[in-house]
């Protein structure tokens, strides 16, 4: 930037700034020169307030994790803006210059140092204008591993050259910044070194110079690999110019960038800025470093040490400066400040995680505690860890637990350093390293299944019942532990029987609860007279039969109650174990005298039927058929003889809608040659009148309330005792 021509107004159109790579490509080195004239060899850094491409410098410091903690040693010269140099007499030679240039007198100029991290700032200082060239240690101590960036912003009317160096072994990177040119000895001004890898052949280098206004300001070139010098283009006044090599395997290796000020220059100090690129991507540049006058002392070093108790440092620690000269520590988590000390140089102790210092020498230390190891186990009775469970930590050194839902409490002990235990979800510790154990039981309870036919007034239990719960099958009786809740059970189908699905088993911590599943069997009762129509006081069979399909015993009692005129030598009553494989069969013979009904009952579910006698001749035989919560019907067979054989009779009566109702009508045994006729129904209207016949049994595939009467004959030349046979009817 030439200092006549500084107060051009067209702001010129800025750079667009890549993410700077992490590479270590370029190296600012320092050539040797006259320490104590300053106006060659340093090639320093510039930050321009106003009208320039780049409004804040960026540059980036990488901390790689082996170097960690270790003396950064950031350190700047001249980061304030010297009136000397420009404003009180542009001195050109003069001891110290640096080439600061304030183009308006009386007018604050200001510039910002800004460190910051990933996770924040680190410190923001902010030097403004004096008349000499300061030497200050910005961070000395350690950092954690990371990224770093360092911005550089100025504000005002000028230019502020300064320099900056970090001890090894880091470098400073960046893509884009600008150098100020000033030398009065026509010297060659290192500006850049590149190590080009082997990977970037095939690839395309641009190396751009900004603003060096004109081939007769100075000169710029590149020392490529075999000390081949090529030049570059001077960029005009506001310009810029760029070069693009591309990269061959020749190419690969040590680059060098120049910049040297001719003796034809109008200016002696001159801000150039520099831009790297491969493939128009940035490519960020090693720079900094330099060699101050040589009696210039460090104005102002701050170093702060961040120590544990036995004064070593702590990993991971570090701390931040801010603008009110306060410093405070920035502890790994869980550390505990412990004190802070002024070493060397004035400031207050404010607390142990704040000093305020006077500038100048000034070494600071934090002493930190490491955290005390407190160990917390939750664990089951077992001593296996309770998943999900965790604790908490009070600030009065009490700790409880934090259990899954449901878990129970049992103890708390210490096992390791001193405590005391409050309850079983409370213990309180003495700091220091502390073993402490929670003992917690999970919450248990258990579920009693068991299954019952309810049949009459008894509850008959049931084994080996298949049931599902959980999506798991068992068989009852049996006891499951389970945790509390509710629990549906889902009972299956018995032959024979009808059953509803329970309510959900609930289950409390530390309690039984109970489900039992109620199935209601389902049974039948028969009554068989055989002959139905006899003689005055001759005898018949009554037989008397329960029946059900249900696999499980069921105690019962089958009784034949006989009406005036009917008796018999015989037990009337049966008890036994009704099932599906054992029906209870009573046969009684009956000497009947008068026309009447027997009854069958079973006990304990009252089931009852009827068998009718009729005191007359010819003979008959009937049947009624009584089904637990269904219908009942009945069915009565009488013959008359006709010429060739007999016209059979069977009469049905039904007190309820019944569905394929089977007459079973059993033809007479024996070689004799019978021929069945048709089969003719009288009945009700509604009722479907249209039998089906297939070997002894007669279907009616649909009855409604009321009394039909079947007839056929019967060709053969049996006697009628053959062939009144006893019917059946079921549905």
């Amino acid at each position: 930037m030439p200092d006549q021509n500084a107060r051009w107004l067209t702001r010129l159109p800025r750079l667009r700034l890549g993410t700077a790579l992490p590479l270590s490509l370029l190296a600012l080195s320092l050539l040797g020169a006259p320490a104590l004239a300053q106006t060659g060899g340093v090639l320093p850094l510039a930050s321009v307030g106003e009208k320039w491409p780049i409004d804040i410098e960026t540059y980036i410091i990488q901390v790689p994790a082996q170097d960690a903690n270790k003396p950064l040693g950031l350190e700047v010269y001249s980061p304030t803006l010297n009136l000397t140099d420009y404003v009180d007499g542009r001195r050109t030679k003069a001891e110290g210059y640096f080439g600061d240039e304030l183009y308006q007198k009386n007018v604050q100029f200001s510039t910002t140092f800004t460190l910051s991290s990933a996770t924040g700032q680190v410190f923001e200082r902010t030097f403004g204008m004096n008349r000499e060239h300061t030497w200050e240690s910005l961070w000395a101590s350690g950092l954690p591993a990371g990224t770093y960036t360092l911005k550089v912003n100025s504000t005002g009317d000028g230019k502020n050259s300064f320099a900056l160096r970090v001890a090894s072994p880091f470098v400073i990177e960046t893509s884009d910044f600008t150098v100020n040119a000033r030398d009065t000895e026509q010297r060659d001004l290192l500006v850049a070194r590149l190590t080009v890898p082997a990977g970037w052949v095939g690839k395309t280098l641009s190396v751009t110079n900004y603003d060096v206004d004109g081939p007769k300001e100075a000169k710029t070139w590149v020392v490529e690999p075999g000390n081949k010098r090529v030049d570059l283009p001077s960029s005009d006044n506001g310009k810029y110019a760029t070069v693009k090599f591309p990269i061959t395997p020749a190419l690969v290796g040590e680059w060098t960038v120049y910049i040297k000020v001719l003796p034809t220059t109008k200016q002696y100090s001159n801000a150039v800025t520099y831009s790297f690129r491969l493939d128009n991507k940035p490519i960020p540049a090693r720079i900094g470093g330099f060699t101050p006058p040589t009696n210039a002392k460090i104005s102002s070093q701050l170093l702060v040490d961040v120590v544990d108790t036995q004064g070593q440092p702590i990993a991971g620690a570090s701390y931040t400066v801010g603008g009110d000269n306060v410093v405070r520590p920035v502890l790994p988590g869980g550390y505990v400040p412990v004190s802070a000390d002024v070493l060397k140089g004035k400031g207050n102790v404010i607390s142990p995680t704040e000093l305020r210092y006077t500038p100048g020498d000034v070494k600071l230390r934090f002493v930190a505690r490491p955290p005390y190891k407190l160990l917390v186990d939750v664990v089951d009775p077992q001593g296996r860890p309770i998943p999900g469970a965790s604790y908490v930590e009070a600030n009065d050194n009490s700790v409880r637990p934090v259990l899954p839902p449901g878990y129970v409490p049992v103890s708390a002990t210490v096992i390791q350093g001193s405590g005391n235990v409050i309850s079983p979800t409370e213990l309180r510790y003495k700091p220091g390293d502390v073993k402490l154990r929670f003992v917690a039981r999970p919450p248990e309870g258990s579920l009693s299944i068991d299954s019952v036919a309810i049949y009459g007034n008894q509850r008959i239990p049931l084994t080996g019942v298949p049931f599902t719960l959980g999506g798991k099958t068992y068989s009852t009786p049996t006891t499951l532990p389970l945790q509390p809740g509710d629990y549906p059970v889902g009972p299956t189908q018995i032959p024979g029987s009808g059953v509803r699905t329970p309510p959900p088993g609930h289950v409390v911590d530390g309690t039984t609860g109970r489900v039992t599943i109620e199935y209601t069997p389902r049974t039948e009762v028969t009554l068989l007279t055989t002959p139905d129509v006899l003689n005055a006081c001759d005898v018949t069979q009554l037989t008397a039969s329960a029946k059900t399909d249900f696999p499980y015993k069921l105690p019962a009692t089958l009784n034949l109650n006989l009406p005036a005129g009917w008796t018999s030598d015989y037990p009337l009553s049966l008890r036994g174990d009704l099932s599906a494989s054992t029906p209870l069969r009573l046969k009684v013979p009956v000497r009947v005298c008068r026309t009447d009904s027997a009854e069958a009952a079973l006990d304990p579910v009252n089931l009852r039927t009827t068998g009718q006698a009729r005191v007359r001749s010819p003979g008959g035989s009937n049947i009624t058929r009584n089904v637990e919560q269904g219908a009942r019907a009945g069915v009565a067979k009488s013959i008359e003889a006709i010429e060739g054989g007999y016209t059979v009779t069977l009469q049905i009566t039904a007190d309820s809608t019944l569905e394929n109702v089977q007459i079973t009508d059993p033809l007479p045994s024996g070689s004799q040659t019978l021929v069945r006729g048709p089969v003719t129904v009288n009945g009700p209207s509604l009722a479907n009148l249209s039998p089906r016949v297939e070997g002894d049994i007669i279907t009616l595939s649909r009855v409604i309330p009321g009394t039909y009467t079947l007839t056929y004959q019967l060709l053969t030349s049996l006697p009628a005792e053959q062939i009144l046979t006893p019917p059946d009817i079921r549905w």
